[in-house]
């Protein structure tokens, strides 16, 4: 689990975990949402409603896309396995056709497989979808014919019953990789979001109800909240935040500790730094 520092002061800084931590977030904002609900209605977050609202998204995107990679997963293990199985039907096949026809190899074309010119042999397939061209033609062919003179092996049944499974199989590991991408799409975006209205959050409550101060009384919330330790060169206390992120809610450090902003948060959020504050 990895964390970055959000809100610092002087002896303090919270810490949350990162966008991909999609469990430790969703267990933050249960935290938060369980305290918050035990505080009289003038001392609840203006934030609660869209957490409750992102949580209840968050979830089942992130239920979907393990449920889409597992099935895909399984889908890929099963194609692979029934690949495998027509590759030794189809090698016994050509060992048939290899002694029915070896004075004429190119009459084995008519049961799919080709023949080299240069020598006369007949060819396995060397791709899956080359093995699907023979495995039709084989079956095709082999249907034609009247039953007395088929080949005993591979079995013509079981020849049908592979190639089906491998059909439906490779269509589900297709499907499921495309819901798996889709997905992946939503769960990323929904803790993005999940993990910023939490960073806000707690700016709110540090501002409004510990006068710009990080305290461990965070902790009731939910949040980790650690002492601070790093000295910048000058000997000054250096302060992180948001390392990872670059939108218009960040913040620009500076080490006089003065606090530059970045977007319309300047006013709310840099006294937490209890420096001077200018808008950028």
């Amino acid at each position: 689990m990895s964390k970055s520092s959000v809100y610092a002061s002087n002896r303090h800084q919270i810490v949350l975990p990162e966008v991909s931590d999609h469990l430790d977030l969703m267990a933050l904002n249960d935290d938060f949402l369980t305290y918050d609900a035990t505080l009289p209605p003038e001392n609840q977050s203006a934030f609660t409603k869209h957490l409750m609202e992102l949580g209840e998204q968050c979830k089942p995107h992130h239920d979907q896309f393990y449920s889409s990679e597992a099935q895909r997963s399984i889908a890929s293990d099963n194609v692979k396995r029934l690949d495998e199985e027509v590759i030794d039907h189809l090698k016994q096949a050509q060992h048939n056709l290899n002694a029915l026809f070896w004075r004429t190899p190119s009459e084995a074309e008519a049961w799919g497989f080709k023949t080299k010119q240069s020598t006369g042999n007949i060819i396995a397939p060397a791709t899956k979808k080359e093995r699907m061209r023979v495995l039709d033609t084989y079956i095709a062919k082999e249907e034609s014919m009247p039953e007395a003179e088929r080949f005993n092996t591979p079995d013509l049944a079981r020849l049908i019953e592979v190639r089906d499974q491998l059909v439906e199989n490779t269509r589900i590991s297709r499907s499921n990789e495309k819901q798996r991408r889709s997905s992946r799409v939503a769960r990323d975006e929904s803790f993005r979001r999940l993990r910023d209205t939490l960073r806000m959050a707690a700016g709110n409550i540090i501002i409004l109800q510990f006068d710009h101060a990080v305290t461990h009384d965070l902790q009731k919330w939910g949040f980790s909240v650690i002492e601070r330790s790093s000295k910048s060169e000058t000997g000054e206390e250096e302060v992180i935040i948001d390392q990872e992120t670059t939108s218009d809610t960040d913040y620009i450090v500076e080490t006089n500790g003065h606090a530059e902003t970045n977007g319309s948060l300047d006013v709310m959020l840099s006294p937490v730094l209890n420096g001077d504050a200018h808008s950028g």
